[in-house]
C-alpha cells in the first residue's frame, strides 16, 4: 500500500529522516477489506515514529541561528520555553489513525504554527487580562476580514519549533460515550452501557524546549512596546493555559527554560563582541589607509606595526625596544632613506627615551654614570647620522 515498488516496500520501517512524511504518507496497516485501521494497527502506526528522536540536530541549529539573526535585526530575541507536560499539536488534522499531527514541512519536527500562538495569546489577553477591544485589535488585528475597518496586528507571531530533536510517544484517550458523540440527532444518551474505545494519538514528551519569537510589524516605538506586552502575555498563557490541543486536561504546559535563556544571552554577548571587534578592525584599517595615504612603503609598514603593537603608548614600549626591532628599521632606512619613515621612528624614540637624541652621551650623578645604555647610544648615533645625510 505504500507509494513504492513492491520489493522496496517490503519490510520498510522508519529509520530517521523526515518523520512527518513517513507518518502522514506511508501508513499501510489497513484492515484487509480496506475499511480502516484496527485498534492495534493504529497503535502500531503511532509507535512507528517513537523509536528515536525526530529532527536533525544540524538543521535545527541552523534554523535557530537564522531565526536569532532575524529577531536581532528587529531588536528582539528568541524565547525558549520548556515543556512541563506532554504536548499535542495538530490533533484535528485528517489522518488514517483518526488523530493527526502537525509536522513542520521542511524540518520534519512537531511545531506550533504562528497562527496558533497568536490565537492562544489573544484568548489570554481577552479572557484573562481583560484587555480592551481597541488594544486587542491594535496588537492582533481584526478577526473578520470582511469588516470595513479590518487591519493587521502590530505584532507578528513566528512558528514555535523545538531547539533540538524531540522524543515522541504514543498516548491514549478513552472516550466512554462514543455513540452519544457520534449521534447528531441527539437520540442516543451518554449511558453507562456504552463500551469505552481507546484511541491512540501522538504527543511530544515533556522536557523538550521550543523556541518562540515575535516581531514588530512596523519599525516604530509603539510596535516595539506592543511586542514587550505580548511577550509577557505569551509567558503567562504558556504557563497557565498551555498551547496546542487538550490543554483543558493539562497538556501543553510550558515554563521558561532559564538555562537556554542564559546560553542564548551569552551567545548574544559573544556575537555582539565579535561584531564590535570586526567594526573596530575595519575602522582601524580605514584609519591606517587615511594616515598612510601618500606616504612611503616603509612609513606605512612602521605605522601599521606601531598601531598594532601600541608603540605610541607606554604599554607598547616593551615590544618596541626588543632586540633588532629598531635596528631592523634603521637598516632599511640606511639602505633606502625615506624621510617620512625616519621622522616617525624619531618620534617613537623620543616618546620612550626622552632626551636620547638631544644628548646621547648624557651622564648623571657624581660618578658621571651614563644615562643611556651603549645600545641606545648606538641607535641614536645611527638615526642622527641618517638625519644629517
Amino acid at each position: 500500500m505504500r507509494p513504492l515498488y513492491q520489493k522496496a516496500a517490503s519490510g520498510v520501517q522508519w529509520q530517521g529522516g523526515h518523520a512527518g512524511l513517513w507518518y502522514d504518507k506511508f501508513c499501510d496497516v489497513w484492515k484487509p477489506d480496506f475499511s480502516g485501521l484496527s485498534d492495534e494497527g493504529k497503535k502500531e502506526w503511532v509507535k512507528s515514529v517513537t523509536t528515536r528522536r525526530v529532527g536533525n540536530t544540524d538543521q535545527l541549529t541552523q534554523h535557530q541561528k537564522r531565526l536569532s539573526k532575524l529577531l536581532a535585526a528587529h531588536g528582539q530575541t528568541l524565547l525558549p520555553y520548556k515543556l512541563e507536560s506532554s504536548f499535542v499539536t495538530g490533533l484535528g488534522r485528517a489522518h488514517p489513525v483518526e488523530n493527526g499531527f502537525a509536522w513542520h514541512h521542511t524540518l520534519g519536527t512537531p511545531y506550533l504554527p504562528g497562527s496558533s500562538v497568536k490565537g492562544m495569546v489573544r484568548a489570554w489577553a481577552e479572557q484573562w487580562e481583560g484587555a480592551d477591544k481597541a488594544t486587542v485589535q491594535r496588537l492582533f488585528g481584526s478577526e473578520d476580514d470582511k469588516d470595513k475597518q479590518f487591519q493587521v496586528g502590530s505584532v507578528i507571531f513566528l512558528d514555535a519549533l523545538p531547539k533540538e530533536p524531540v522524543q515522541l510517544k504514543a498516548d491514549v484517550m478513552t472516550p466512554h460515550y462514543g455513540p452519544y458523540y457520534q449521534d447528531s440527532s441527539g437520540k442516543t444518551p451518554p449511558a453507562d452501557w456504552h463500551s469505552p474505545i481507546p484511541v491512540p494519538f501522538l504527543v511530544v514528551e515533556k522536557g523538550a524546549t521550543f523556541l518562540f519569537g515575535v516581531l514588530p510589524r512596523r519599525d516604530d516605538d509603539q510596535s516595539k512596546e506592543d511586542c514587550e506586552t505580548v511577550k509577557g502575555w505569551l509567558e503567562e498563557a504558556l504557563e497557565w493555559t498551555g498551547a496546542g490541543a487538550k490543554t483543558a486536561v493539562g497538556y501543553g504546559r510550558f515554563g521558561m527554560d532559564k538555562a537556554s535563556m542564559e546560553a542564548l544571552e551569552k551567545e548574544r554577548h559573544q556575537q555582539r563582541a565579535r561584531q564590535e571587534a570586526t567594526a573596530a578592525a575595519r575602522r582601524q584599517q580605514e584609519e591606517l589607509a587615511r594616515q598612510t595615504a601618500g606616504k612611503s612603503e616603509l612609513y606605512a609598514m612602521l605605522f601599521k606595526e606601531a598601531s598594532d603593537k601600541r608603540w605610541q603608548e607606554a604599554a607598547g614600549k616593551e615590544s618596541f625596544v626588543q632586540m633588532d626591532v629598531i635596528e631592523g628599521y634603521l637598516t632599511r632606512l640606511e639602505a633606502d632613506p625615506q624621510t617620512d619613515a625616519a621622522q616617525l621612528l624619531t618620534q617613537l624614540l623620543e616618546l620612550h627615551f626622552a632626551g636620547l637624541l638631544a644628548n646621547p652621551k648624557a651622564v648623571q650623578g657624581k660618578k658621571a654614570k651614563p644615562v643611556y645604555s651603549p645600545r641606545q647610544q648606538e641607535i641614536a648615533a645611527r638615526l642622527l647620522k641618517l638625519q644629517a645625510s
